[in-house]
């Protein structure tokens, strides 16, 4: 508690100091749920892991009595990932230690945790993104590209028939198996959950199946997918592209990506310095999110893209 002069000259004013420290809210983070870390890799295994891909063989067909079987090989392909080392650190003095009010480092090391959240979500949804297949909305209905750079400029927000659009190309040219519950994932940022939602046909979807209010902004599942909501405008932009009414979106199936995990990012205190006047307070963690499938015709994630 601190006694001051309000001005130069005039009356003491009190100018206590709150016990309750507050933060910057931040994102929801909602990628890294979704990804799996790669079994059988981890510490003194070393910095990258070879990913076998068996494929598809063709249909077999009729054999006569008297003929050999028809025989072949499926093709193997192959995908090296590496492992990366990330962190941060904020300093700390023994002199700001000892003076301030409250105990500096826990609000520190709260913000550090969320920073964890938030940079491990990017780095999922990065890998992710890298996807070749592409779909951009158009006024005229929707286009698909397969070398991971639109060709045209989105002019509206996502819509009920553009999740059909994306449910079909993954159900029906692309094959993707479901990722859980026989349903495929959608993660929406707030721009393109709002497309979704403001559409007339999403109440009349959710009106046979559903008790709850249809106003309460909560995606229900729709056309295949489970549908979820980010704020977190680093992993997903409220604006895709050069669109001004599109907003950033990825769907994705069963093994869509995945972790390379040596160590999960943890909270470290450094050792003092300078006779103990100077210290370090951070996280490091050495992990890596990939896409599992890179090519366009072996996709299994669609983003959202414009020009």
């Amino acid at each position: 508690m601190a006694w001051t002069f309000d001005a130069p000259s005039g009356t003491y004013k009190n100018h206590a100091l709150s016990n309750n420290i507050r933060r910057e809210a931040i994102a929801n983070s909602m990628f890294m749920r979704f990804l799996r870390a790669e079994p059988g890799y981890g510490k003194r295994k070393g910095e990258s892991v070879t990913i076998t891909r068996i494929m598809k063989l063709p249909l077999a067909a009729r054999v006569s009595e008297q003929d050999r079987l028809p025989s072949g090989r499926p093709a193997i392909q192959t995908k090296q990932v590496s492992v990366s080392q990330w962190g941060f650190k904020i300093p700390v003095t023994e002199f700001e230690r000892h003076l301030t009010h409250f105990d500096i480092m826990d609000p520190f090391q709260a913000a550090l945790r969320d920073q964890i959240d938030l940079t491990m979500d990017v780095m999922a949804a990065d890998a992710l993104k890298s996807t070749k297949t592409l779909y951009t909305p158009l006024s005229t209905g929707g286009e698909f590209v397969t070398d991971g750079s639109a060709d045209s400029l989105s002019d509206r927000n996502l819509g009920i028939q553009d999740l059909r659009r994306i449910y079909d190309e993954m159900q029906g040219d692309l094959k993707v198996p479901k990722y859980r519950n026989g349903k495929y994932v959608g993660i929406l940022s707030t721009r393109a959950a709002r497309g979704i939602k403001n559409d007339p046909e999403y109440k009349d979807w959710l009106a046979p199946s559903t008790s709850g209010p249809l106003m309460d902004g909560r995606l229900r599942d729709v056309e295949g997918f489970a549908l979820f909501e980010t704020n977190h405008t680093d992993a997903l932009a409220d604006l895709v592209g050069s669109s001004t009414t599109t907003g950033e979106a990825v769907f994705f199936g069963a093994d869509a990506g995945g972790l390379l995990r040596v160590m999960d990012p943890e909270i470290r205190a450094g050792q003092p310095e300078e006779l103990g006047t100077f210290q370090e307070v951070g996280w490091v963690g050495t992990i890596e999110a990939f896409l599992t499938w890179e090519d366009a015709s072996t996709s299994r994630v669609i983003s959202v893209g414009s020009t």
